[in-house]
């Protein structure tokens, strides 16, 4: 027994220094998305677009999503001994500014540059050579909104795989209560109702409108909205200020403030 205790200082140091080289291994990133806090470059600032930032979404199926500011790009994903290793596979095509353009195909390099991953609690760090990459998980850097309280601004009407922005000087919101009612502004008439949440779905009843005769784009924005609001299955997403409200095929995308 005791030349088995003399030994295993001996065996006990090499398996503590190898573990030390390879690190400690980050906790899943999984079905959490981060935003960028800063960028450098031989520890100098490397100054993003002015409004953009850089945002990684890792879906739980292995996929990771990437935005830059302004096209979204997606591609599979794994952490291989604290790598993190980028198959990227699609891109929308936007049309951007050249500015965003280059940034949007600097992130994408990066990422396939196989940086080294980090991650203690909510900041995660990416590095290659001499570019780190800080990044804090979205629900701290960007709380998500309760129901309750904002006015909620529809930006985008959702049709199939068509998102539509909004004509310009049309106006449509939605004002939940902490009482079951919501008033409702559809871009021309004016009422309210009642709605009832039951985990991630939502019920309105008894809308109520005036009855202004509206055509153009504020009836197209009407009918828009009336066909999601009327609609018996319909769910609903918050992330940060932003609401989805989805039914089948049909959909709004609303601002919070």
């Amino acid at each position: 027994m005791s030349n088995l205790r003399s030994l295993l200082p001996a065996i006990l140091l090499p398996v503590i220094l190898l573990a030390g080289c390879f690190g400690a291994a980050p906790a899943p990133l999984d079905g959490r998305t981060f935003l960028s806090t800063s960028v450098t470059d031989k520890g100098v600032d490397r100054p993003l677009v002015p409004g953009t930032s850089i945002r990684l979404t890792f879906g739980k199926d292995g996929q990771l999503g990437v935005n830059a500011g302004c096209n979204h790009m997606g591609g599979s994903y794994r952490i291989d001994g604290g790598i993190l290793r980028f198959e990227g596979g699609a891109m929308t095509e936007m049309g951007c500014d050249e500015p965003r353009h280059k940034q949007d195909d600097w992130v994408f390099g990066f990422l396939g540059s196989r940086p080294a991953v980090a991650l203690s609690g909510n900041d995660l760090t990416l590095t290659a050579g001499d570019v780190v990459i800080r990044l804090v998980d979205r629900e701290i850097a960007d709380p998500d909104l309760p129901l309750v309280g904002p006015t909620w601004t529809v930006n985008s009407i959702v049709s199939g795989d068509t998102v539509s922005s909004i004509p310009e000087g049309v106006l449509a919101t939605l004002a939940f209560g902490a009482d079951g009612r919501v008033a409702v502004a559809t871009g021309c008439n004016q009422g309210g109702g009642s709605y009832a949440v039951e985990g991630g779905r939502i019920r309105f009843a008894e809308i109520v409108l005036t009855k202004m005769a509206c055509d153009g784009a504020r009836g197209k924005m009407e009918a828009a909205v009336l066909a999601v609001l009327q609609a018996e299955a319909l769910t609903y997403t918050i992330e940060a200020g932003s609401l989805s409200l989805q039914a089948g095929a049909q959909g709004l995308v609303l601002g919070g403030r």
